[in-house]
């Protein structure tokens, strides 16, 4: 494994003074933009204040709603519950939220490749322009990547008993679920792929129902909610069916779109409709399915200027529109090289047959890389990859700087 044929690094590899780095740049950022949400921001700071005012997931109007996971808004509604709603609280939870990704990524690839790759994959996350600027962002974006990134150093625990594991590993993925629903397949995905691995049917079996029955439980509450208040079944959310309608429709260009003006009974029924409208659509139109696909492939991974869009508002009162181009450009900037190494990387585990050691987070890039390109797309959607990308970036620099030791003193 790369990383292991140089001499022991120094201070610099030391975790806790990166992610003090990264706690301190979040801070500082935090310090400087406040919040002014955007976007599905201003639902979740608002779903947040309506929970802990009493009156449920709900709109500001006392509707109940079920379209967005409520696992973002209720973590907010924790926060403003114990600590009251004050301006600063959710910037200083979404700092400890970012430094806390860079200490898992540390860990992923400690555990993965080695010390020098993950103190070179934890800085590379703790420097990552995007990450730092969702602080001050009303998003699910930072949670998400932590519970996933969690669920993943709890799949390769070591000396854990294996229905404790799996128990943490339903407990978490189901967490994310309640972020994303994007989270979901990984319960059945990662014992499959351990299974083709090792051929253990027994540990996929015990895998599966273990991890099938914990999160069961654990979606049990929600899935009664949406039965009581709308006679309908729902895991966690409602909005699947409309976001693969608003990618795969004959107006679609497989991005964001605005849903028709069409009444229905409740947000379960609009959602079934569009899912099974967006289905007949990639069944009858299987090469505009291509070409969407495509065009999605370009609009997730062009950019990655969501960070200084969403917090426009905030830096328009202090900065040039100038500024916020240059701003938006070095986002890209870093995202393009990080996109590109972190491709490299892959291409060398890949080739050197790191399957047994590094599939846990091939699979989670694999898939949530491949997720937006087939249903809809946005940049946005790329970044629970950002932390993967970093490491696989680390393994591709310190391979290089390794190979070029060799020669020079082999």
């Amino acid at each position: 494994m790369s990383g292991q044929t140089v001499g022991r690094p120094a201070i610099w590899t030391n975790p806790w003074l990166i992610v003090g780095v990264a706690l301190l740049l979040r801070l500082c950022w935090a310090a400087l933009v406040p919040i002014d949400p955007v976007s599905d921001g201003v639902l979740y700071e608002a779903f947040a204040k309506s929970i802990v005012a009493g009156h449920g997931y709900a709109f500001p109007d006392g509707v109940m709603t079920e379209y967005w996971p409520v696992g973002t808004s209720a973590t907010y509604a924790l926060l403003f519950f114990v600590f009251g709603e004050q301006p600063w609280i959710l910037p200083l939870f979404q700092a400890i939220l970012g430094a806390y990704i860079v200490l898992l990524t540390w860990r992923l690839a400690d555990r993965l490749f080695s010390a020098r790759v993950a103190a070179l994959a934890a800085w590379l996350t703790s420097i990552w322009p995007l990450l730092i600027e969702f602080t001050t962002i009303c998003a699910s974006e930072l949670l998400f990547i932590a519970v996933v990134l969690t669920s993943l150093n709890i799949w390769i625990a070591r000396r854990m008993p294996f229905p404790l594991q799996m128990v943490l590993w339903g407990t978490s993925v189901a967490a994310a679920t309640y972020v994303r629903p994007t989270a979901l397949p990984l319960i059945v995905l990662f014992p499959a792929i351990r299974w083709i691995l090792d051929r253990d049917w027994i540990a996929l079996v015990k895998g599966v129902l273990i991890a099938g029955v914990t999160a069961s439980l654990l979606f049990a509450p929600w899935t009664y909610r949406s039965i009581s208040l709308f006679e309908r079944f729902v895991v966690v959310s409602a909005n699947g069916g409309v976001n693969l309608w608003m990618g795969n429709n004959p107006e679609s260009s497989g991005g964001y779109m605005v849903l028709p003006d069409r009444h229905f009974p409740t947000e379960v029924d609009r959602d079934q409709f569009y899912g099974r409208e967006a289905i007949k659509f990639i069944v009858g139109h299987p090469l505009r399915y291509v070409t969407l696909s495509l065009n999605r492939a370009a609009m997730t991974f062009d950019r990655e200027t969501i960070g200084i869009v969403w917090n426009q508002k905030a830096l328009g009162s202090i900065y040039q529109e100038s500024t916020l181009k240059i701003m938006k450009l070095t986002s890209s900037a870093y995202w393009w090289t990080l996109l590109l190494a972190g491709a490299f990387g892959v291409f060398l585990a890949l080739r050197r047959r790191l399957y047994s050691q590094a599939w846990p987070i091939l699979a989670v890039l694999a898939y949530f890389s491949a997720f937006p390109i087939l249903t809809v797309a946005m940049d946005r959607y790329h970044v629970p990859i950002d932390p993967l990308l970093a490491i696989f970036a680390a393994y591709a620099i310190c391979s290089i700087a390794d190979d070029l030791y060799l020669r020079r003193h082999g």
